[in-house]
Parts: structure tokens; C-alpha cells; sequence
């Protein structure tokens, strides 16, 4: 039986105030609509994945770097409600305001992020230590890019933790690259995409992006497929396919980050793969049902009410509640 306790997991990336509106439709260029204001929530794509890992009772840290104002401390203080470590957050006078714009419309949701204009965070020896020290760093291209310690930043810095041991799962979303990016690609453990960045990486690597991935050293690739489910591509191994849940979707913002963060959790529990896919798929399908891009964060007893009451033995599942 695995520990889980024991794992020391770092997220690396965004946390924001996402800004709600509710449109009866997407409109077209040049097109003026009438939207609803509906209550802020805090966001953002890599804090959403943390709290939802922490509301399975594993202790984990997070970092990014945000301007020193009310607004960041009132996110910060939302990262240690939901149970996170904010000891190593880059404070910088220089930054806009964290936020991001959500448009709901159509059944799904439509995401405007503003830039934060980083390209480089520098980070001090104590938190490069604890980087090292991570048996996990979850983050994505955007935000591990741009860090920095000393003469290490980019792939090197990657490599460097990779060498002490750390591996680097990374929710590439929908893969759009920023330059240097497709070169820290032979860092990395575990890549998560949905299909639209099935699709552009395909643009990127060319011909089959899931064995070029596999050729660069990535373990491997999981590709989220919505209500339709995922598939599970690891080196050497027959793919698999998981199906997913048909449910009545209220807001679909936080559903990858729940999927992803809830498969890392699932993977501390248990090496059964098929196992952790399918326990990550209904966590992601129960999340949608819910408000607020942290609907996912319940814990792991209410992902197996949600299955139970749909019909699913539970009884394998029992390994993801010995957390709680």
C-alpha cells in the first residue's frame, strides 16, 4: 500500500480573482450583448488544482509571484483556508492585479486572462531547495517557465530538479507554446492536455504528438476528453480509454483542474491507472455541477457519493479515502 502522507508536492503557478458574467450567448466580433455580473470567486489554473489536492488531505505548498496589495492577500488567504503553504509567494511591487474574466455561454465557459507581463521570477536558495525537495511540482509552461535561481532558469532549472528527484507533472491545457516552451517538454513526468491541445501539439511536434511526447522521455500523456472522458497514453502500453459522465453542467471553469490534481492524488493512493483515471473523471464530472472553479474541491468521500449514487461499486475506490 502506498503512502501518501510522506509525498511533499509543489504547485507552481496562478491564483486570481475570476471576474463571473453570464451571456446568453458567445457573441461575434463587433457585436455588443447584454451580460450578468455574477459573484467574483477566486481562481486561477494551478490554485484551483491545489485546492482541490488539498481538500484530500495532503499537504501541499504553492508559489507564484503577485504585487503585495489587498486583493493578493485576500487570495493568498484563500490558498491557506483551503489548507496550502503560501512560505514561498514572490512579492513584486511591479505586477498588475491578478485577475481573469470569465464569460459563461452556450454550456461552456469562455476564459480571458490578462497578462501579468512576467518573464522572469527570481526566486531565493530556500525555496530552490524546497523545489528540490518536492517529490512533485504541478505547474504548467506559462508559470515554471520564467523562474529563476541564480544561473539556473528555463530547462536547466528543470533539469536540475529533475535530477534531484522531482518529478514535474504539467496541465498544458490547450498547449499553446510560448517561445522556448516546446524545449522544456523532455523535463517532464506526466503532461495533461484537453483536446484542442491534443491537437496543437500535434501542430507543434508534428505527425503523432503521444509518441513524440513519449520520445522526449514523458511518461505520460493523458488527454481529457469532457463529457466524453479521457485517454490515458503511457510508453510501452496498450492506450486507455475511461468514459466519462453524463451530468447537467453548471460551470465547467474548474473541471480540468480538477481532473488533473485529482489524478495526482489518485496516483499517490494507487499504481492502478485505470483506477485513479476513472476516480479523476467523476471528480471532474461532480465539480461541473457546482459553482466556482473550486467546486471540485470536496474531498474524496463526496467524488464516491457522486459515484455511488450513480450506480458504481465503490469498493476499489475505497483506497482514494484513507486521507480522510
Amino acid at each position: 500500500m502506498k503512502t501518501v502522507s510522506h509525498e511533499r508536492v509543489f504547485f507552481v503557478g496562478d491564483v486570481a480573482t475570476d471576474e463571473y458574467y453570464q451571456a446568453p450567448y458567445f457573441p461575434s466580433i463587433k457585436e455588443k450583448i447584454i451580460v450578468h455580473a455574477l459573484k467574483p470567486q477566486m481562481g486561477g489554473m494551478i490554485a484551483n488544482a491545489a485546492c482541490v489536492f488539498a481538500s484530500y488531505g495532503v499537504p501541499a505548498q504553492f508559489m507564484t509571484a503577485l504585487k503585495p496589495s489587498e486583493n493578493s492577500r485576500n487570495l493568498c488567504a484563500g490558498l491557506e483556508r483551503a489548507g496550502l503553504d503560501t512560505t514561498h509567494m514572490v512579492w513584486d511591487e511591479s505586477l498588475p492585479e491578478s485577475k481573469t474574466i470569465v464569460i459563461l455561454a452556450e454550456d461552456e465557459h469562455t476564459v480571458f486572462i490578462p497578462t501579468m507581463g512576467i518573464t522572469r521570477i527570481d526566486i531565493p536558495a530556500e525555496t530552490l531547495e524546497a523545489l528540490r525537495d518536492a517529490d512533485y511540482v504541478y505547474s504548467n509552461f506559462w508559470e515554471i517557465a520564467p523562474l529563476a535561481a541564480g544561473d539556473l532558469s528555463g530547462l536547466d532549472l528543470l533539469l536540475d530538479l529533475k535530477a534531484h528527484g522531482t518529478k514535474i507533472w504539467c496541465d498544458l491545457d490547450v498547449a499553446e507554446l510560448g517561445p522556448g516552451h516546446q524545449r522544456l517538454l523532455s523535463a517532464l513526468d506526466v503532461v495533461f492536455v484537453n483536446e484542442v491541445g491534443e491537437k496543437n501539439l500535434a501542430n507543434h511536434l508534428g505527425g503523432d504528438p503521444i509518441t513524440a511526447l513519449h520520445e522526449l522521455g514523458v511518461r505520460m500523456v493523458v488527454v481529457t476528453r469532457a463529457e466524453q472522458g479521457a485517454s490515458v497514453y503511457m510508453a510501452n502500453h496498450v492506450p486507455l480509454e475511461v468514459e466519462g459522465w453524463p451530468v447537467e453542467v453548471v460551470d465547467v471553469t474548474g473541471a480540468g483542474d480538477t481532473f488533473c490534481s485529482s489524478f495526482l492524488y489518485a496516483n499517490l493512493c494507487s499504481d492502478d491507472i485505470e483506477l485513479c483515471a476513472r476516480f479523476a473523471n467523476a471528480a471532474a464530472a461532480r465539480a461541473v455541477c457546482g459553482m466556482g472553479p473550486r467546486s471540485g474541491a470536496v474531498g474524496a468521500a463526496s467524488v464516491l457519493d457522486f459515484m455511488s449514487q450513480r450506480g458504481v461499486d465503490i469498493t476499489p475506490f475505497q483506497v482514494f479515502l484513507r486521507n480522510e
